[in-house]
């Protein structure tokens, strides 16, 4: 074992988070929640009185991979899969999202019995099945699906309701303090939701749910102001993760809507319930704009850190620059042009788990097309692939072949780490400059200079301290096409009506690479190694003309 590794991991650690790991073990060991066992039996009783025919096959899809099922012989767990499954696809077969993305439309009865079926073989609350951020996306599905059934189909929704409660109490019993992050704000989203939507159903509100719906709003509250940088981006400085936490922030404002409507007067319930609002109202708009200067022209995000091309928010506006100071970003927009680079540290410095290597590395569009691109995220599961992924040779920047910016290991976990010492953006000469340590001390500087059809970029490296040749890679999109007949130190390429050059002094290859828009989606394409073995010093030119 490397210890010095474990130390430069654990040394960032919170004491939540330290002391909760064995708590949470405990917990999950020692607790149970209501009568599950009790409950699959009246489920496997109320779905064999559905009138659908249990034989006829049915396809969900997720993370670009569809299986068949039957519903006579449905499966949740991973010892009924193939060993390669990956647990993320696993994890979203038991979200429930496939209730609400179109995969069943039109097919109410096999939801019903898919929901029930689930009921009954998932008969102990220990089991992967039941794991709370599993439970927390689960949870918010299925209140979502009983609140559009009105009342029909008593019998069956009373279970469901019954599964609901069941699956609330136990994930009061297994926050996630020692994960922290957006696992912990999943958490107590769904909690929240939940308990809000039980009180209702129940028509009053006993001491016990008043007492868990307070603690609820106060740590939300808390976790709220500490996820989000007052430029409005999410702390682990992942678009994707922003946009499921947006997503979140804004069920808990609806629901704490709700609430105001039966906490009783002049209770700390109802106190905490106005601080949210409070909150919520004040900072969704927020992150709404922060998740829309993240999305390139083609409305999908931009795919730093663990980030696939999600949708994000679409707005036409005037050119602008933007330095989001706080998250660690400095975006360009113009007509024709989308630029973003990474300029922030791994971050929540004490669960840095979906932190790539890509201080410096930037994104480009032209013409709503990307150009030049993040290599994505692929897998987390697939040692090989996630490494790829992280690794530092998968972004658009400088470094020294072979040597990491940060110490990445495992498939979540950061050891000695790289650190952002300087950024800054000079309005007036339309430049951005900044400069970062690596794990080793050796220091960094990217000068990015911008005009009407061109962007300058400068490289430099100090103070080095590990052996190897310095490279700075770009990354072209696979719909990129190189123009032949180019000249030495000067190379075209095409996309859409769109023609870009690259102009260098520095010895440039190509080599090929696997870019993930999407998990579990490779696309082939080609990226560029531009190298100088006399000095630390690469320059280029990035220049366009558009039809």
């Amino acid at each position: 074992m490397n210890f010095g590794r474990l130390f430069n991991t654990i040394r960032w650690l919170k004491p939540s988070q330290v002391i909760g790991r064995p708590w949470f073990a405990l917990k999950r060991k020692l607790l149970t929640a209501g009568n599950p066992g009790k409950l699959c039996k009246l489920a496997c009783e109320l779905k064999g009185q559905l009138p659908l025919d249990r034989q006829v096959p049915f396809v969900l899809s997720f993370l670009n991979l569809s299986r068949q099922f039957v519903p006579a012989e449905m499966k949740w767990h991973s010892r009924e899969f193939p060993a390669e499954t990956e647990k993320l696809w696993l994890y979203n077969l038991n979200y429930f999202n496939w209730l609400f993305d179109g995969q069943l439309d039109g097919k109410p009865q096999l939801q019903l019995y898919l929901i029930l079926d689930w009921i009954e073989k998932n008969d102990s609350s220990r089991s992967e099945t039941w794991e709370p951020y599993v439970v927390s996306r689960r949870l918010c599905n299925w209140v979502m699906w009983l609140q559009q059934q009105n009342g029909s189909d008593e019998p069956y929704s009373d279970c469901v309701h019954q599964s609901v409660s069941g699956q609330c109490q136990r994930l009061w019993f297994d926050l996630e303090y020692h994960l922290q992050a957006n696992h912990l704000l999943e958490n107590l989203r769904a909690l929240f939701v939940t308990t809000v939507f039980l009180v209702e159903q129940a028509g009053e509100l006993s001491a016990d749910l008043e007492y868990r719906l307070e603690y609820c709003a106060k740590e939300l509250i808390a976790q709220i102001r500490l996820q989000f940088f007052a430029d409005g981006g999410h702390f682990e400085r992942s678009p994707m993760y922003h946009l499921e936490m947006l997503e979140a922030v804004e069920s808990v404002r609806q629901a704490n809507r709700r609430l105001l409507q039966f906490a009783p007067p002049e209770s700390s319930l109802l106190k905490q319930a106005r601080i949210l609002e409070t909150l919520c109202e004040d900072r969704v708009p927020l992150l709404r704009d922060w998740l829309a200067v993240m999305t390139h022209p083609d409305g999908k995000i931009a795919q730093f850190n663990d980030a696939t091309m999600k949708a994000g928010i679409s707005r036409k506006g005037r050119p602008m620059n933007y330095l989001l100071d706080s998250s660690g970003f400095f975006v360009r927009r113009t007509d024709d042009s989308y630029f973003v680079m990474s300029c922030g540290d791994p971050s929540p410095a004490f669960q840095p788990g979906h932190t790539h290597c890509d201080i410096m590395s930037f994104e480009f569009s032209l013409t709503g097309l990307r150009c030049i691109v993040d290599t994505g995220c692929g897998s987390y599961q697939n040692a090989q692939i996630r490494e790829e992924c992280r690794q530092t040779s998968a972004h658009n920047l400088p470094m020294i072949e072979h040597a990491e910016q940060s110490d990445i290991w495992a498939q979540f976990r950061i050891g000695k780490r790289a650190r952002v010492i300087h950024r800054y953006f000079d309005s007036e000469h339309n430049r951005f400059e900044m400069e970062m340590l690596d794990q080793f001390g050796q220091r960094y500087r990217r000068e990015v200079i911008f005009a009407d059809s061109s962007i300058k970029v400068r490289d430099r490296m100090f103070d080095r301290r590990v052996t190897g040749t310095f490279i700075s890679l770009l990354h072209l999109a696979p719909q990129v096409q190189v123009v032949h007949g180019n000249e030495p130190g000067s190379y075209s390429f095409n996309i859409g009506n769109c023609e870009f050059r690259i102009a260098t002094s520095a010895r440039l290859r190509f080599e090929g690479y696997v870019w993930y828009p999407d998990f579990g989606l490779p696309v082939n394409a080609e990226k560029l190694i531009l190298s100088n073995h006399a000095t630390e010093a690469i320059d280029y030119v990035i220049s366009w003309k558009t039809s």
